[in-house]
């Protein structure tokens, strides 16, 4: 039993050693603002300037869309979407400028004729196939705090 002890009074050191040592990195760390932070929220945490970009109008939101995807410049085009959105269709609007495809979409943009109020603060488009006519899809716009309007979908 005596050859045991030292064993284990070197294993209990060793342990209270590293104990000690990974507390203290742990109290530095924090004592100096190193934190591991979610990117995710540090963006939703960051305000958004949002009186920058949008129509007074919807049409005019719409016409800003349509200029921006003429120039293929989806980073302005997302400025016109609401913040929730923007991730998504920014995967989608990638997808089809790879694929050669945003020309087709400005089309049928351009061809988008009327709209209708929902609300004082909403307002919708109905996007038409070329061919029939058919309505295809919808588009909602939402008039921002600061009295812009923006796609809130898509």
């Amino acid at each position: 039993m005596a050859s045991k002890k030292p064993i284990l009074r070197s294993i209990f050191v060793l342990a209270l050693v590293l104990g000690i040592g990974w507390f203290g990195l742990w109290f530095l760390g924090n004592s100096r603002g190193f934190k591991v932070e979610n990117p995710k929220q540090k963006i939703d945490s960051q305000p958004i300037t949002i009186d920058e970009y949008g129509g007074k109008t919807p049409r005019e939101t719409l016409n800003l869309l349509i200029a921006a995807l003429e120039k293929n410049n989806i980073d302005l085009a997302l400025k016109y979407f609401t913040p929730e959105l923007q991730e998504a269709q920014s995967h989608d609007l990638k997808k089809l400028q790879d694929a050669k495809l945003l020309a087709d979409l400005v089309k049928t943009l351009k061809g988008i004729k009327n709209g209708k109020n929902l609300s004082g603060n909403r307002y919708q488009f109905d996007v038409p196939e070329e061919e029939t006519g058919e309505i295809i899809a919808e588009i909602e716009m939402k008039k921002n705090e600061t009295g812009f309007w923006m796609i809130a979908s898509f």
